[in-house]
């Protein structure tokens, strides 16, 4: 039997024991709770996070983007996403712009470009002088068709780019579009063809073409700077050089479909469809392309041409008949109502680039 004493000894034992308990389990929460994050974040919108990284937590946020870099490389985007707002969850938030930019910029790829301009904002925010970040922010508000806000951005990103090479010539108060930008290697060129696609949105197609082929003088190889020149073209009636532009396209970018894509809406305009299905056909199938030609020769009022070429999409592919058949009545009613009209190709008879459908889009 213990004595009193000894009683009191095992109490304070089993006190000191259960204290220690507390503040162990205590000390690895706050440290699983430093080194997590919550993923009912709103950055993140990939698969469950449960079992997606078996790795000890990060240590830095430093370590934590290096992580998500390696797994973006090895394309595994929810982990990559999970590793980037991992970073943002330690007290040093040195690191946090990139990790934003970098979030940003994998749901940029995947389409989500509500999430993309958060996290783009945050990261511009957070660093007001990077042109990178306000370009970013610039691309997915016009991407959202938002077009006041990406030209506010898009600007802002190019002034500080026009500052950073000393240019004194150009005065965006004056003349935003004026020959005397400059671009170099280190510029954000994104920010110049989205200032370009504005242009052409607001049919001011030679300025947009003057930023295209001031970004070209850079890369004379950029997919983005090339198409949307040719595309440029085409919208101002020019077409010789809107097929010249997209063949040098088509030519350094075989298996990219915007080049083939705008080489068969030039064809059409030009009435030229076998060239336009030779086009067509390298990004779509035939019945597709057929149906296409059919729809956007409609279009440009070439009625019988249409009725040809949907009736050849329907014979071509019994599965595509709703859709052609349907262009098809629609043409012949057309055709029925309205006398053949040819369209010139001058620049009174042009259309804003918000007014032409997208060749690939083949809902119509």
């Amino acid at each position: 039997m213990l004595t009193k004493n000894q009683q009191n000894t095992k109490k304070s034992l089993v006190v000191a024991i259960t204290v220690l308990f507390i503040v162990g389990c205590s000390s690895t929460d706050d440290a699983a709770q430093q080194n997590n994050v919550n993923f009912d974040h709103e950055l993140y919108d990939g698969k469950p996070t449960l079992g997606l990284s078996n790795d000890f937590p990060p240590e830095t946020a430093q370590e934590a983007i290096a992580r998500g870099d390696k797994a973006y490389r090895e394309k595994d985007t929810d982990l990559a996403l999970y590793e980037y707002i991992r970073a943002l969850s330690f007290p040093s938030q040195d690191q946090a712009d990139q990790a934003f930019y970098k979030i940003g910029y994998i749901h940029q790829q995947r389409g989500n470009y509500e999430l993309a301009k958060l996290a783009y904002n945050r990261a511009s925010f957070i660093n007001k002088n990077n042109t990178q970040y306000a370009a970013a922010v610039g691309i997915v508000e016009l991407k959202l068709g938002e077009h006041e806000n990406a030209k506010m951005h898009l600007l802002h990103s190019i002034k500080m780019d026009q500052k950073r090479q000393g240019n004194k010539n150009w005065d965006p108060d004056k003349d935003i579009l004026s020959r005397d930008l400059v671009i170099d290697s280190a510029s954000p060129i994104s920010a110049y063809i989205g200032l370009g696609i504005i242009a052409d949105l607001d049919a001011q197609h030679k300025h947009a073409q003057q930023i295209y082929l001031t970004a070209l003088k850079v890369n004379s190889k950029s997919y983005k700077a090339l198409t949307n020149l040719g595309y440029s073209y085409y919208l101002d009636g020019n077409l010789p050089q809107a097929e010249a532009v997209n063949r040098k396209a088509t030519t350094l970018y075989p298996s990219a479909k915007r080049g083939w894509s705008n080489l068969g809406l030039i064809y059409i305009k030009d009435r030229r469809y076998e060239d336009a299905l030779d086009a067509l056909s390298n990004v779509m199938p035939r019945e597709k392309a057929l149906n296409d030609i059919g729809y956007f020769s409609m279009l440009e009022g070439d009625y019988e041409a249409s009725v040809l070429y949907l009736e050849k999409a329907i014979n071509t592919s019994p599965t595509f008949y709703a859709k052609a058949q349907k262009n098809l009545k629609r043409a012949k009613k057309l055709q029925i109502s309205a006398p053949p009209v040819k369209l010139s190709n001058n620049a009174n008879n042009t259309q804003t680039q918000a007014t032409v459908y997208s060749i690939t889009d083949t809902r119509h």
